[in-house]
């Protein structure tokens, strides 16, 4: 049998038989690239799409999420407060103060996130309207039926009720809100929860959703941020709220993008019917063997530790060896645990591509 992309990908984390497994990463940085380019790596290849293109891999599912504003909305005015000749402080558009160097990429230094008290939060409240028609793109429905034609993965990224609120609070201001200000997280994740139902009742009404990512990032790399006991109080009930409904419009896959160190999280996850999780970053002991061990069928994506590739080829025929039991048993797509890093040399990872491709296309 000849599967689509979407078959492929769908068939294979919901531990069905396929033609083989996707062969995909979740995305290159820049600076890899940057490095690439003095090891033989085109100059006209400047993006994961193209990368894609050059080395014929699949097409990642994170690059490619359904044209849909789903945080702040309209935009807040970008203000510029300050400004030297290397650096610049500044509101962005997502109400967020922050510090960032001009001339270097580093992450900027956050000084001030849009919500601190009941009263910001009140103040925001219509820019979380999930029907405002504005947050879909002009050509959406264009848009979508090309990518069906295609026989694309039709996903959208949702940051939920850990994402979407440090994107609003900052991590530390969130984690203490939590005992601090019970009532506030309360009713931000019940909102949540409704502007999901309302921003996505469009394109479910097409029938044509596949897939769910829920943005997280809701662990470092020896624990959750987050107790086990608080997910339970505050989020476990609205996972099961939004899970539902997903499943009630007919969406097949639901999975958590969370780095760092998971295995107290999943157990809520999948109580909250979602099906799985990604990265597995392998340096938080995030392993695929141990979450497999943990929920034996669960859905898994990533899971190839980006040091033992950075290694060298030796590394790499270590990873898929070491792999193999989760990649037989299915439900599972290897890819680097993360976005692929540029201590990962071009001729390694070209050598990772061929040996991941000859093991992927046997099939499960």
């Amino acid at each position: 049998m000849t599967l689509t992309d979407r078959e492929r990908f769908l068939r294979t984390l919901t531990f069905q038989s396929v033609d083989r497994i996707p062969l995909m990463d979740m995305g290159v940085w820049d600076e890899t690239l940057d490095r690439w380019h003095h090891e033989g790596l085109p100059k006209w290849v400047t993006s994961l799409r193209h990368l894609e293109d050059y080395l014929q891999l699949d097409r990642s599912f994170n690059v490619n999420w359904l044209a849909v504003a789903d945080d702040i909305y309209p935009p807040c005015e970008t203000k510029i407060l300050s400004e030297t000749a290397n650096e610049i402080v500044l509101t962005d558009g997502q109400g967020v103060t922050l510090r960032q160097q001009k001339w270097h990429r580093t992450i900027p230094q956050f000084l001030r996130f849009p919500v601190e008290t009941e009263a910001d939060y009140e103040a925001l409240r219509p820019r979380l309207d999930g029907s405002d028609a504005g947050r879909y793109a002009a050509d959406f429905d264009e848009d979508l039926h090309w990518r069906r034609e295609r026989g694309e993965i039709v996903g959208v990224h949702f940051p939920a009720f850990f994402g979407a609120l440090r994107s609003l609070m900052g991590v530390e201001n969130l984690c203490v809100a939590y005992h601090q200000q019970p009532r506030l997280i309360e009713r931000m994740i019940a909102d949540r929860v409704q502007l999901a139902k309302a921003l996505y009742a469009r394109v479910l009404a097409t029938g044509a959703l596949d897939f769910v990512q829920i943005w997280e990032d809701m662990a470092y790399k020896t624990a959750a941020l987050v107790s086990p006991a608080i997910v339970r109080r505050f989020m476990l009930p609205a996972y099961e709220e939004l899970v539902a409904f997903f499943r009630a419009h007919g969406v097949p896959l639901i999975m958590v993008d969370s780095d760092g160190h998971v295995d107290e999280l999943l157990p809520l996850w999948l109580a909250a019917g979602i099906d799985g999780c990604h990265p597995c970053e392998v340096a938080a002991d995030s392993d695929p063997l141990a979450l497999r061990r943990l929920a034996p069928r669960c859905a898994l994506m990533g899971g190839i530790d980006k040091r033992a590739v950075a290694s060298g080829r030796a590394g790499v025929d270590a990873e898929l060896a070491r792999l193999e039991p989760v990649i037989a048993a299915g439900g599972f797509i290897p890819m680097i645990d993360h976005f692929v890093p540029p201590d990962i040399a071009y001729d390694t990872y070209r050598y990772y591509v061929e040996r991941r491709r000859e093991r992927l296309s046997a099939g499960s």
